[in-house]
């Protein structure tokens, strides 16, 4: 069959190529259904016909797709919690470079109630400072704490303000330094005016 496919003309291959099909297709259904050990294969070797069995199985245990579930739920969590912590440390360090903050930061500098307290270089207080609260200047709603120092000591800011409109000053309702436990009203002074 497979001879007469090699020798035929193109147009003549067609019937030989769908019977051979045919013929295959029952060859391999009669010996993989019915020979579990797996597909005999006949083929003529100096006149003699040699038939010999071609295993269809895998000799070894497949691999359980369940042992690494667990492992893998590790890693998931993990790289669901560093994503997190990421995002949140991008969005503190927005609220660093935030106008609003950084004009806090100079006032605080400019004022003399704030110096005889603090001292002189104020900034903040860690290298890597964090801001609590919400500073959204869009939806005009500021409420932010955080922790400041001097060459003296250490204080914590407190700024609570909002507005109606961008064309709106911000309404202050909050602005407050503590040092020590004594808290310095900052609302009623010059400081409030930048907002």
């Amino acid at each position: 069959m497979l001879k007469a496919f090699r020798v035929g003309r193109i147009g003549a291959t067609r019937p030989v190529l769908r019977s051979g099909f045919v013929g295959i297709r029952h060859y391999s259904e009669q010996h993989v259904i019915h020979n579990p050990e797996g597909v005999e294969k006949s083929q003529q070797v100096d006149g003699k016909i040699v038939t010999r069995t071609i295993p269809v199985t895998v000799e070894r245990e497949l691999p359980d797709p369940f042992v690494s579930q667990k492992q893998n739920r590790n890693y998931f969590w993990t790289y669901g919690i560093g994503v997190t912590l990421a995002c949140v440390v991008i969005f503190n360090y927005e609220k660093t470079r935030s106008p609003i903050v950084n004009s806090t930061l100079y006032l605080l500098r400019m004022s003399d109630e704030v110096t005889s307290r603090l001292g002189d270089n104020i900034d903040f207080k860690s290298s890597w400072p964090w801001i609590s609260g919400t500073l959204n200047t869009v939806n005009g709603d500021i409420d932010i704490e955080f922790a400041v120092k001097g060459s003296i000591r250490d204080g914590m800011l407190k700024l609570r303000a909002s507005r109606t409109s961008k064309t709106q000053p911000f309404d202050v309702h909050e602005f407050t330094l503590t040092v020590d436990g004594e808290v310095l009203d900052l609302k009623q002074s010059a400081l409030g005016e930048f907002l």
